[in-house]
């Protein structure tokens, strides 16, 4: 009760009816957290498909892009090491015999394949 609340109580201005106390609520959010993998990986950069290989034999299901005239991003950030080398040997022998172009974005992590006759804007 303050000095004020016995002030009015000795003047006798305090009321039987005193107002009730508001509890306090918490409303703090909830942290949310999602399994699904594809909120961390973009399935496109500037228009361009990106996938994800895990091991170095789901390397080969990519080629038929690149048959077709489609410029595709590898990022192997999910495959362990030896994989990500395997991957690497693979999409090097795969460029030269399609007479592609393999571009690394970053350095053991994603690489550009263009088909022949695609050329990239800088």
């Amino acid at each position: 009760m303050g000095f004020m609340g016995g002030v009015f109580k000795v003047l006798g201005f305090e009321s039987e009816n005193k107002p009730k106390a508001l509890k306090k609520q918490k409303t703090g959010t909830k942290a949310t957290y999602s399994l699904k993998k594809s909120n961390s990986r973009p399935e496109q950069i500037d228009g361009i498909s990106v996938y994800y290989p895990e091991k170095k034999e789901q390397c080969k299901e990519f080629v038929v892009f690149v048959k077709e005239d489609k410029a595709i991003i590898i990022s192997t950030e999910y495959c362990s090491g030896e994989e990500v080398q395997g991957a690497i040997d693979f999409l090097n022998g795969f460029v030269i015999g399609a007479n592609a172009r393999l571009i690394v974005l970053e350095s053991n992590k994603l690489f550009l394949i263009l088909p022949e006759g695609m050329e990239v804007e800088e």
